[in-house]
């Protein structure tokens, strides 16, 4: 089995002083995927891992990762 690391970005309002001002940040993860025989299986397990979360993201790269085993 492989595993790949996909990079999403986030970005996220912080909020700013007392007067209930905002800031965008861009938040920047790595997601371990495991289970998958390719970069599109990838994607699509990242975006069904995401559709619930509010802010809006992009996943930038997916890349084979060299991991050979998880122990649980």
């Amino acid at each position: 089995m492989k595993y790949y690391i996909a990079t999403v970005v986030q970005e996220i309002e912080i909020p700013v002083g007392n007067k209930g001002n905002t800031k965008i940040k861009k938040l920047k993860e790595e997601i371990l995927v495991g289970e998958a025989t390719s970069v599109s299986v990838v994607e699509n397990k990242v975006s069904e891992m995401m559709t619930a979360n509010p802010n809006t993201w992009e996943l930038t790269s997916v890349r084979e990762s060299r991991i050979v085993d998880v122990i649980w």
